[in-house]
């Protein structure tokens, strides 16, 4: 059996052991399709910013990549192209997930996979303890593994303007979820108390724009007809198993 083979079938197992976890919605009910659209929306907006952390990652000398929350899979299916290591995508949301052998139904939060890369995606705020599971993290990497954040909002830097108070009614919609709005600010933070060393890092601001509506719409229960302009801060970095 290869080590790719291991690497997808450890994760495979996982799914018996998934959580039950809150993934109600504060505002309207948002469909698998219109998710994907929001996805697609995202992962457009910051592809520049992908194709700069793509060229400081050791994508020729590692041999498995594991993602957690991987969604619809575009971020993984992106770097198959550009790496010959074994990649494996793990989504608690088996509606989103491609039909492809790499991307698994599993809870990934609850079961990390172990990998010589790890990369992610607008997905450490639903990870109830971040530091905790970057723990368990750091034991599942290879001794110089590295995990790779590839965005994540801060939401606590949201610009708007004309300000009707439109960020404070998508924090609090986000912290109903159970999702956590700080984790954006605070990645250092967790990941030096992690024992991680980071590599690299730095932050995007979107130029002021009208948001996506279905986004917002997911998260708060009212609101205007006419929606502000709005700017989104987004967070990267790369960090070294110590």
């Amino acid at each position: 059996m290869s080590a790719g083979d291991v690497l997808i079938s450890a994760c495979a197992e996982e799914d018996a052991l998934l959580r039950k976890r809150t993934q109600s919605s504060a505002g309207i009910p948002c469909s698998s399709n219109q998710l994907k659209e929001i996805y697609e929306r995202q992962f457009t907006e910051l592809s520049l910013l992908r194709r700069y952390i793509y060229s400081v990652l050791p994508l020729r000398q590692i041999s498995t990549v594991f993602e957690p929350g991987c969604g619809t899979g575009l971020l993984g299916r992106e770097l198959k192209t550009l790496t010959d290591a074994v990649y494996t995508g793990m989504d608690i949301n088996r509606e989103l997930l491609p039909n492809d052998t790499n991307f698994v139904h599993g809870d990934a939060v609850g079961n990390p996979c172990p990998a010589d890369l790890y990369i992610s995606s607008f997905f450490f705020s639903s990870v109830n303890n971040p530091v905790k599971w970057l723990k368990k993290v750091r034991k599942k990497l290879s001794p110089k593994g590295l995990f790779a954040v590839f965005a994540e909002y801060d939401y606590t830097r949201i610009q708007e303007s004309p300000e009707i108070g439109l960020a404070d009614m998508v924090r609090e919609g986000l912290k109903r979820e159970g999702l956590n709005t700080t984790s954006g600010s605070r990645l250092d933070y967790f990941f030096k108390k992690a024992g991680f060393t980071k590599l690299a890092g730095g932050e995007v601001t979107t130029g002021m724009q009208k948001p996506d509506r279905t986004f917002i719409e997911m998260h708060v229960n009212s609101i205007p007809d006419e929606l502000p302009l709005v700017s989104w801060c987004v967070v990267w970095g790369v960090w070294r198993r110590s």
